[in-house]
């Protein structure tokens, strides 16, 4: 033991460490050369579809930008994406608040119940909404009249219509409300309790704590909530398509897809223009949230490893826990039983006739080889991407860790850069860099899988850089001194340690590649089909009770792939671990 404590004195420290640099492993050139692809896959279609594309049509551009149609689509745009991302933000305040400092959580369902509107695709919601609060068929609307019939209101249509302004803006509140709550309860797990314990000492009450130091120093949380909210807001195709086309109200990622799927020739200089709206809009917030975060400093982690202090709601425990399942039925459960019912009908009614519900649709949906092609293939397309954006942020995440030099951070940024794009954005950059020659991926699985892995890989990266800034140099430095190679390190050391994050990752990756319509709607083509085009054009030629059958299935089916491997590889850590 002695030796083995004087060997660092006895081999020269600056003698050692040119040594292991200097080495280049083939885990070395792997991994750059994967990090070069990836640069090369989300820098060359932006280039090629905005300085390529645009550059030599500046007159087109300043037309479509300056037209009373883009003005109107943009306004449309922000009023949803306003309303709709204020009432999320509300939302997701509370829940995170119950879920993570108050005695009202239950227990590990706290964690889930918030983000299971993910496990069922936002187009599907919609369309569940739709049989929901449709004025004359919808199930709540027929099951309110007959209630308002008892005491003697009588209404043929209505109380409630899903398509208008007010209704617009609550099913974009109830997609949003979930990565809101995401930032802001990781800010309040992650925020120190000493500070709000010495605002009591001090005398503060409740509100002064709150006002005077939890929303200061939560500032970061609530900043990445609106850009989050912002971003993902502007991306939004789903909802407005089913929705807001129905009660003519266009906003601009509908106007975007349109120009590409509507027109033939697409008119890539109307989308890429109005594309450049979206960016626009994405920076600017995201310049605001910065300026605002670099105002202050702020120290969210405390060196104590306490918990703070769960506030204790009394009476107001169980109104609190019916808010947090009184969400989840709007966003999950009512949708999905909608949806369950009407597959199973003949035709959509709101009067049920429960001996005449059939299995047939199941039936004639297996039977129509489009739509099972589709299903196969999201399913095939969301294993993939999951899987190679997860292990390519795995191994992208090691390598910054391992070389912290300004070319892996230089890597690092420019891996997240879809992340402040919208996803309608990408899909049209890569069909404009894509689609034609020399390439000619048009409308096939492999422009599909390699725009997905750079729209996901951002999430992935954000999962993977958490996972390995929880692991020590030391497990790293003494597989080396054991003799591991960088290979061995990677796959029996680094990889287990990351597992619990990645599996995590992974699974949100899945649900949101299954149900992925952004970029389909304009890349998948007639031999590779996915689900959320099969499910669009199902709503689009009114075959609602295959359309619904089609999205339980798709529901169910990814639902339990994500629950069988979060079962099987465990679940990460939560901020509240003791």
């Amino acid at each position: 033991m002695t030796s083995t404590l004087q060997r660092p004195e006895t081999v020269p420290l600056g003698a050692a460490r040119p040594q292991r640099a200097t080495r280049f492993s083939s885990f070395t050139l792997v991994s750059w050369v994967a990090a070069a692809v990836v640069v090369a896959f989300i820098v060359y279609p932006v280039g090629r579809a905005f300085i390529g594309e645009l550059g030599m049509e500046l007159p087109a551009v300043v037309e479509v930008l300056t037209s009373s149609r883009t003005l109107e689509v943009l306004r449309n745009a922000v009023v949803a994406v306003a309303a709709g991302g204020a009432l999320a933000f509300l939302i997701g305040a509370v829940l995170a608040w119950i879920n993570v400092r108050t005695d009202a959580r239950m227990g590990w369902a706290a964690e889930a119940l918030p983000l299971m509107p993910l496990f069922v695709p936002a187009i599907a919601g919609s369309i569940g909404w739709v049989f929901l609060a449709t004025p004359e068929a919808g199930f709540l609307n027929y099951w309110l009249r007959k209630l308002l019939a008892l005491v003697g209101v009588h209404l043929q249509t209505g109380p409630l219509d899903i398509f208008t302004w007010p209704g617009l803006v609550f099913v974009y509140a109830l997609y949003l409300t979930p990565y809101a709550y995401l930032a802001i309860s990781s800010g309040l797990q992650s925020l120190d309790p000493a500070l709000e314990e010495a605002a009591q000492v001090s005398g503060c009450g409740p509100v002064q704590t709150l006002f005077r130091v939890t929303l200061p120093n939560l500032k970061p949380a609530l900043g990445a909530a609106v850009l989050q909210l912002i971003t993902i807001g502007f991306a939004l195709f789903s909802v407005p398509v089913v929705i807001g086309t129905s009660a003519q109200i266009e906003v601009l990622p509908v106007s975007i897809v349109h120009a590409v799927t509507r027109k033939y020739p697409p008119d890539l200089i109307t989308a890429l223009s109005m594309s450049l709206v979206l960016i626009t809009i994405v920076v600017v917030s995201w310049l605001v949230e910065r300026r605002i975060v670099a105002k202050g400093r702020f120290a969210r982690i405390g060196g104590r490893g306490a918990r703070a202090a769960l506030v204790t709601m009394g009476r107001w425990k169980l109104p609190a826990r019916l808010f947090v399942l009184g969400y989840l039925g709007a966003t999950s459960v009512l949708p999905f039983l909608a949806l369950l019912l009407v597959s199973f009908q003949g035709f959509w009614t709101p009067q049920v006739d429960f001996g005449a519900l059939t299995g047939d649709n199941y039936v004639d949906l297996w039977n129509r080889l489009s739509v099972r092609r589709g299903i196969t293939n999201s399913l095939l397309l969301a294993l993939m991407t999951a899987t190679i954006t997860t292990l390519l942020s795995a191994l992208l995440a090691y390598l910054s860790y391992r070389r912290r030099s300004f070319l892996g951070r230089v890597v690092d940024g420019v891996i997240k850069v879809p992340a402040a794009i919208s996803h309608i954005v990408v899909g049209i950059a890569f069909l404009v860099a894509f689609a034609g020659p020399p390439f000619r991926w048009n409308g096939t699985l492999l422009l599909l899988v390699t725009t997905y892995v750079v729209i996901f890989l951002p999430q992935a990266s954000f999962y993977a850089n958490s996972a390995i800034q929880q692991i020590g140099p030391e497990m790293r430095e003494a597989a080396e001194v054991s003799g591991a190679r960088d290979w061995r390190v990677f796959l029996r050391v680094i990889l287990p340690l990351m597992a619990p994050s990645l599996v995590a990752g992974w699974s949100l990756l899945f649900i949101l590649s299954a149900g992925e319509i952004n970029a389909s709607a304009m890349l998948a083509g007639p031999g590779s089909p996915v689900v959320g085009q099969a499910i669009l054009d199902l709503w689009t030629s009114g075959t609602f009770p295959l359309l619904a059958a089609l999205s339980v299935v798709i529901t169910a089916v990814s639902t339990t792939v994500v629950l069988t491997v979060l079962a099987l590889g465990g679940r990460p850590n939560s901020g509240n671990a003791p």
